[in-house]
């Protein structure tokens, strides 16, 4: 009896819902909530990309201006440029968030709740701040900028982003590593000097040392008038150790930032080539095999 009656209740009430203006009002609350959303974020793309826009081209216009102001690289030019567009595109998220809200909330309430959940976020967002932080230390001390060839914690590639929060790596091969601020330590930032490229030659203890020492002087003097990135005659410094089976010899050359790697290979290649014509004999792993044999057994 209770349900039916709670039923036609119900019945009822809807009924007169559908009856009278109530609905119309909340199909026109409906309809205007739903049109102001989509025009919300129409406008809100269209000033996203109006913005990013205008950044490029603020810093492609004026380049020699900005390279004054942020130190004069190009390096440092793309570092704040990246940085400008994280900054924009915040901005009009936070912005689009709090737009997308007052059509559900009204402003007072909104701020109100707004001013409670920037106390919440800055007492449980701690690593959040630390990022952030951190972002302006690496930024205005120039520890690196987009492009520069770096290792961090491991990971080894180039700069493809800097944000407030986080810095965006190209690895070697070709993954994207986001690493967060705040958890950036030591950092080797191989771009901003000279590289050292080190090569440590090996040749067998039967040839002729002060032969050997000579040729890969020669070969140092020829690989400085071949290659630009050689920035002085690369120099040979002697006997670096006395291995198992090779004597080791070192030579070290002074390159262009990012050029050791390569001038190495060439450098080996260039030593390998000259070695096989002077007949100076690089030591490899051998194995010796020692056959016993046994007499023919004996027949009576």
């Amino acid at each position: 009896m209770n349900l039916l009656f709670l039923s036609n209740v119900l019945a009822d009430k809807i009924q007169n819902f559908l009856a009278t203006d109530q609905l119309n009002t909340f199909l026109i609350n409906a309809g205007f909530k739903i049109v102001s959303v989509i025009l919300i974020l129409v406008i809100m793309s269209i000033v996203r990309k109006l913005g990013k826009n205008m950044i490029k081209k603020a810093f492609a216009v004026n380049i020699e201006r900005i390279q004054k102001v942020t130190g004069g690289t190009e390096r440092r030019k793309e570092t704040f440029e990246s940085l400008a567009l994280n900054i924009w595109r915040y901005a009009v998220n936070i912005v689009l968030i709090l737009w997308l809200l007052s059509v559900f909330v009204s402003l007072d309430k909104l701020l109100v709740a707004s001013s409670a959940l920037v106390v919440v976020i800055g007492f449980a967002a701690k690593s959040m701040l630390d990022d952030i932080t951190m972002g302006f230390f690496i930024i205005f001390e120039d520890l690196f900028s987009v492009g520069d060839f770096i290792e961090i914690d491991g990971n080894t590639g180039t700069v493809t982003e800097i944000g407030l929060r986080s810095v965006k790596i190209r690895v070697l091969t070709g993954e994207i590593v986001i690493i967060p601020n705040g958890n950036i330590g030591k950092v080797i930032n191989h771009s901003v000097s000279n590289g050292q490229a080190v090569l440590d030659i090996g040749i067998a203890y039967e040839a002729d040392l002060d032969k050997a020492i000579s040729v890969l002087q020669k070969v140092a003097s020829e690989a400085f008038n071949q290659y630009d990135d050689i920035l002085q005659v690369p120099q040979v410094l002697g006997v670096q150790e006395l291995a198992d089976s090779a004597v080791v010899i070192r030579m070290i050359a002074e390159v262009s930032p990012l050029q050791q790697w390569h001038i190495q290979r060439e450098l080996r290649r260039l030593i390998k080539l000259t070695f096989d014509r002077e007949n100076i004999e690089i030591p490899y792993s051998k194995m010796m095999v020692y056959q016993k044999n046994e007499g023919s057994p004996s027949h009576e």
